[in-house]
């Protein structure tokens, strides 16, 4: 396990990721918050909801894969 400590909202919150996804993490974390590691409420939200979008487009895309698949 592998620990990484945040500031969100003036609060510190120390996170527990197991090694292999740690490495994933740390750079999708750079990439949403530019290395910070005081972020505010504000970003954190927009970040999650942008994740979720994110998300929400992969399932999409899946989902048309998956019934082309079937389709043949």
């Amino acid at each position: 396990m592998s620990k990484l400590s945040i500031q969100v909202g003036a609060k510190d919150f120390d996170i527990m990721l197991d090694d292999d996804f740690y490495d994933f993490f740390i750079d999708e974390f750079r990439k949403t918050f530019d290395d910070k590691r005081n972020i505010d409420i504000k970003e954190l939200l927009r970040a999650f909801v942008q994740k979720s979008y994110d998300k929400y487009q992969d399932s999409k895309k899946i989902k048309q894969l998956l019934e082309s698949i079937d389709r043949l």
